[in-house]
């Protein structure tokens, strides 16, 4: 028989060792493949699929089909997560239910067509017709690719095709002024102390919102005047013990260089809560800070400081309704994007005009130059304080006397 079938533990959704049915066979190549044997309970089950399977021939080997090579993709416990992991790829179940979520829609559209059969543009041509962002698009294709990479792991001879990108639909983040700054970062535009001083340390400090939630009282290194990033809140309050991109094999941390003022004013406000290493700084009800909230906070800030519409104009536009701005990104004059995620543009935009896109690198946590200069977004303002610097070489460049005569 071309198929055989064995029985093999693995972990399921909650850590539970439980016994999955599996099959094997040889490939023309002589490698052995291995696949789940679908809603099989015991040995007859499995040996009754397998009768299902069509004879085993060079060209099935060679030229699977979707459905048969992503059906275990993704999934705790599979061969696939297990190659994830050990390639240094997040397997946290957050990442692995958001790309399973990716993988059946794929199943679903291309699940009966040969992977070779498969071409960039049918892809792109039906991405054309899908009413979602350019985001959503460029993930779908970059699952795509890693199921024609599993192709290749199990045995068919494939090349992954080169794929076009979608233009990001979503506008990015413009960053703050120096009057803004002032405008912005005044005590009585928040609740409290506590709300000032978190999105002072986000733009002393580069940091993303849930970077900023994760705070503990041991990372910052007040004698060194440094901060440890190791790990962030997610949306839902659990803290990692990596980076964003990271994993917990690879936790991608990085360390920011604080100035004395946020320092002095960080220590003023964690003196008396006599915090112990492992408490988080910034906290309600006894947990870090919610992203909504945070959100909330900052977008009244900006109506506090007269940098978005009054309250009174953001009710009669419908862009703020039971408390909050619902539409943040059009609730500043102009157009203009400012979020939490502003004060990071901000950070890096001003650091780079002090530091090469290499040296920010460690800073920001980066992996690449073209990251960093994806985050530069010089403002007018930097750029005419930069133009005295250049005004000895226009001076030469216009200097026409003893050259080639007078303009």
């Amino acid at each position: 028989m071309d198929y055989h079938v064995f029985k093999k533990p693995v972990k399921g959704a909650k850590g539970r060792i439980i016994n999955r049915w599996y099959y094997y066979y040889t490939d023309a190549d002589g490698k052995m493949i291995q696949k789940v044997c679908k809603n099989c309970r015991n040995r007859s089950d499995a040996d009754n699929f397998i009768r299902t399977l069509p004879p085993l021939t060079k060209d099935v080997m060679q030229n699977p089909i979707i459905r048969d090579v992503a059906a275990e993709m993704f999934i705790p416990g599979s061969d696939h997560v297990d190659r994830r992991r050990q390639l240094g790829k997040s397997v946290t179940l957050e990442t692995l239910t958001d790309a399973r979520g990716y993988t059946e829609a794929i199943i679903g559209q291309w699940g009966d067509f040969a992977v070779r059969d498969i071409t960039p543009d049918a892809v792109i041509r039906y991405l054309f017709t899908v009413r979602r962002s350019g985001s959503w698009k460029n993930r779908y294709i970059s699952i795509f690719k890693e199921v024609i990479r599993e192709a290749a792991q199990q045995g068919c001879k494939i090349t992954v095709p080169q794929f076009l990108n979608f233009a990001r639909n979503s506008k990015q983040a413009d960053i703050f002024s120096s009057d803004e700054l002032s405008a912005f970062f005044k005590p009585e535009n928040f609740p409290n102390s506590q709300y000032f001083i978190f999105f002072l340390l986000i733009l002393s400090g580069g940091l993303r919102l849930g970077e900023a939630r994760a705070i503990r009282a041991k990372q910052i290194l007040f004698d060194k005047k440094a901060l440890i990033i190791d790990g962030f809140c997610k949306k839902d309050g659990e803290r990692t013990t990596y980076n964003k991109k990271g994993t917990p094999e690879h936790p991608k941390l990085r360390a920011v260089w604080l100035p004395d003022f946020t320092l002095g004013i960080l220590a003023e406000y964690m003196t008396p809560l006599a915090l112990m290493p492992d408490d988080f700084v910034f906290t309600s009800a006894g947990r870090p800070l919610r992203q909504e909230t945070a959100e909330m906070v900052f977008a009244r800030a900006l109506v506090n400081a007269g940098i978005s519409y009054s309250k009174d104009s953001l009710i009669k536009m419908g862009f703020w309704k039971k408390g909050k701005i619902t539409k943040k990104a059009a609730a500043v004059p102009g157009g203009r994007k400012l979020v939490p995620h502003s004060l990071r543009y901000t950070y890096v935009s001003r650091m780079r005009c002090e530091l090469s896109a290499k040296e920010l690198m460690p800073m920001t946590g980066h992996v690449s130059e073209a990251q960093v200069e994806y985050y530069n977004r010089q403002g007018i303002e930097e750029v005419l304080l930069s133009l005295p610097e250049a005004e000895a070489a226009l001076a030469g460049l216009l200097d026409f006397d003893n050259r080639a005569g007078r303009i």
